[in-house]
Order: C-alpha cells, then structure tokens, then sequence
C-alpha cells in the first residue's frame, strides 16, 4: 500500500538527521498505526541500522544485532550483549540507528535500558548519532522513556505520539482502492478507523463489497482479525490481562457507568478507578462522557465507552460469535461509532469557517414534553464555539430525515443551558433529508460529510 500522510512526523525526523550533534527520538503509538512503516519511509536513500528487537535471550539478540551489521556493512565483530552491540555503532559513528520494538529487550534484561542510557549519555556529545526508539506497548514505552524515574526520561530531543490517520486520508485510501461511494467509506472508517495496516489487508484482498470484507478478515477459515482484540489487550496488558479485559467487556456490554462496570466484574469501585483512569489516560483505548454541561471533574454522572473503533467493534461483533452478525445489529454499531465521526466532522467544518470551538459533547436528562410530563433524551452531539451552541442529531438510517426530527431535536433542546449564545441546529442524515425548509438546521448527508 501506498504510503500516507505523516508529513509532519517526516519533518521532525529530517530536521533531527540534518542537525549537528546527537538526536533520541522515540516514537509511540497503537500497535499496526504504522510506527516501522513512518522510520522505514523517512529512511530511504539513507545509511541505517535497523535493529527489530523480538523476545529472546541477550546473547541472541546481540547476534541480530551482528548480523543486521554485518549485512548493511560488509563486517561485524562478534557480541556477546546489547551493550556490547550499542557500544560499537556509537563508537564506529552509525549516523541512524533504529531501535524497533525497543520494549522487547526486558525479556532478555531488565538492566539494558539502563545500560543504553549510560551509553548514550558517554557518547552523545562525542558523536553525530540519530537513535530512533519505537514500541507498540504503551505501558512499557511509558515505563522506559517518559516517568521520572525511567531509565531513559529527559533524554529524548522529541517524542512521536503517533495517532491514527484522519477521517478524509481514509477516504483517499479507499478512493485509491476503488471504494468511491461516501456510505461505504464511513462504513469502514466506523469499523477500521485511520489504522494503516487494516487498509493494507483490505487492499490485499481486493474486495470492495463491505460486508464480504467483514466476513473475510473476522470470520471465515483463517481470518486474520479473528482473534485481533484479544491479540491487542494480551500484548499491552501482559500479567494484567485478565483485570483489563474484564473491565473492556463489562463496558461493551452496556455496563458503563463507574458502579455497573464495578458489579459486572466484581471488583470495588475504588480498585476499579485504577484500572479505569490507565484505559483512559495510558492506553487511551477508553473514554469518559458527563452530560453537556457538567464539569468532568466533579459530575457523577460519567459514563464510559470504547475509544478504539476497531476494538469496540471486536467485541461487539467478532468476540463470541462465529458468523458475521445480522445487518441490523452492524448497523446499531455503525451508528454508535458514525456519532463520533459527526463530532470531528463539525468541528473540523467549524474549524475551517474560523470559529473557535470551545468544548464538545453529548447530553441526556430529563426534557419536559407537556404540562408535568417528562421524558427521558439524549442529545448526540453538542458543540460550543464563542458566539454559538450547535446541538445535533447524527442519523443512520435509510430513511431520510424528516421535519419530525428536527421538531424532536428543538424540544430535546430546551433542556439545555444554551449559556446565552445562539443556538444553531445540525442533521447529519446517512441518506438525505426531506424538510420543507432546509434552511432551518446546517445538513449533511454522507456526501457532504466525506467532502469536509
């Protein structure tokens, strides 16, 4: 597949292999979101080590290290340890040296990242080196290179926080793959999200049809995401497994408030905040919604959803079952997750108009409907910029909207604090609209949504 965006990683890796002096840049993000494929590109044309650390022994990762030497010079020395390898590319003054899936060293020594670090505080004033670090683990990376206490914080020039690709590169991948109808781009994006390497296995099988893709890669003999969700959260995770993907299937199983998640895994809600805050805040596989309004830190009324579209639809739709679902239970998820891309696509729309967007979100509660009558609603997406509220309506249906729902979404409305701005009404409709006057709400339909 061809090679997208990234432009500004790019550029921080050319500035930092064009300077005089030594760079450590190290490079995180979500396992398959393209770290390898970011260096490999930057690296063309350019004198390189690559080193792809895998789990083993010490002295048998010295020897990848040899030959991987040997094969881009011509010559290595023997190792018998990491230091022993490290030491001989600072000292013969290996300009690039690209250290792949770096975490993997603590099977072979816990010591090696402190070793590292030694090596590379003797050697970085003495020599012109560029070393390149990257691993999938967030958890491990964090442990090595960014706490107070690891082994190698402060040391890096720049940190790659390497996040999936946006919304319209997706769209440009499957343009480039044949896939032009906007239904169908928003139908992978909501399963796929902007990692690289699903769209790789996509265009391997060369199927444009969405359903027959689906089937394909989660469910027929040998598909390759079968077991993708439990691959992810094993490989982060590690010995707390267990801990993590019990609190991941009690949310996806409707439990997302603090004390249902708490019931459904059996755990106290004070034990549970710790495992709920590192979802959230370290692996960023889980985010917290409060109703619109409501200040995070102090509302009681948080509830919890999975940020990972991938994952999200793993366990909706993959974890448990051996077929692919019934149209009408992809769609309830496609639905969830197109709320989420309406978000981005209104920011980002109002973004480009000049405004300002201070916050975002959803709201539910209480809406007065007649005389002391009250109904329970929910409001899909709010945003706030400085001079106006935009509350919206995000539907995924073949039908297309009607008066009633902006009717619907105007009473829904009144519940609001609209915090004394204007108040302007947005439809985001899969399939069209049909109302009298389209000047009432700002519309988009799939068209106008891929076009932004």
């Amino acid at each position: 597949m061809k090679f997208y965006d990234r432009d500004e990683e790019i550029k921080v890796l050319e500035d930092a292999y064009s300077r005089h002096g030594s760079d450590m840049i190290v490079v995180n993000g979500r396992r398959r979101v393209g770290k390898s494929r970011l260096v490999d590109e930057f690296s063309r044309g350019k004198k390189s080590i690559k080193i792809m650390i895998v789990p083993k022994e010490e002295k048998q990762i010295a020897e990848d290290m040899e030959e991987e030497i040997r094969a881009k010079t011509g010559y290595s020395p023997s190792f018998e340890s990491f230091k022993g390898a490290m030491e001989y590319l600072f000292v013969n003054n290996t300009k690039f040296i690209f250290l792949d899936e770096f975490p993997n060293v603590l099977s072979a020594g816990k010591a090696i990242p402190y070793e590292l670090q030694m090596l590379w505080d003797k050697y970085k004033e003495q020599k012109e080196v560029m070393l390149v670090i990257s691993g999938s683990y967030a958890s491990m990376m964090d442990k090595l290179t960014t706490r107070k206490r690891a082994p190698l914080f402060n040391r890096a020039t720049a940190t790659l926080n390497l996040r999936e690709l946006q919304f319209g590169t997706v769209v440009k991948i499957l343009k480039d793959m044949g896939i032009d109808d906007p239904k169908e781009q928003i139908k992978y994006y909501c399963v796929f999200g902007g990692v690289p390497y699903y769209y790789m296995l996509l265009e391997k099988l060369g199927r444009k049809d969405w359903s027959d893709a689906i089937s394909a890669l989660f469910f027929d003999a040998g598909a390759q995401l079968h077991e993708e969700g439990e691959n992810i959260l094993r490989q982060e995770f590690g010995n707390a497994y267990a801990k993590y993907y019990a609190v991941l299937e009690a949310i996806h199983s409707g439990h997302v408030a603090m004390n249902e998640i708490s019931q459904s895994v059996g755990i106290t809600q004070t034990t549970l905040a710790k495992y709920v805050k590192k979802l959230q805040s370290d692996f960023k596989l889980v985010y917290r919604v409060v109703p619109f309004g409501q200040n995070p830190m102090r509302s009681k009324k948080g509830l919890y959803f999975i940020s990972d579209n991938t994952l999200s639809f793993w366990f909706s739709n993959v974890y448990g079952k051996h077929a692919i679902p019934a149209r009408e239970e992809l769609n309830r998820f496609i639905s969830r997750r197109f709320e989420l891309l309406c978000k981005d696509v209104l920011i980002a729309f109002l973004e480009k108009r000049g405004e300002n967007v201070l916050r975002s979100g959803k709201w539910w509660g209480n809406v007065k409907v007649d005389s002391g009558k009250f109904e329970q609603r929910e409001i899909d997406l709010i945003v706030e910029t400085e001079k106006t509220l935009y509350i919206g309506e995000c539907k995924w249906s073949e039908l297309r909207v009607g008066p009633k729902i902006l009717a619907h979404l105007k009473e829904s409305a009144n519940a609001l604090n609209k915090t004394g701005r204007q108040v302007r009404f947005v439809i985001f409709s899969k399939s069209g609209f049909e109302l009298e006057n389209m000047d009432e709400a700002l519309l988009f339909d799939s068209k106008a949504i891929v076009d932004i």
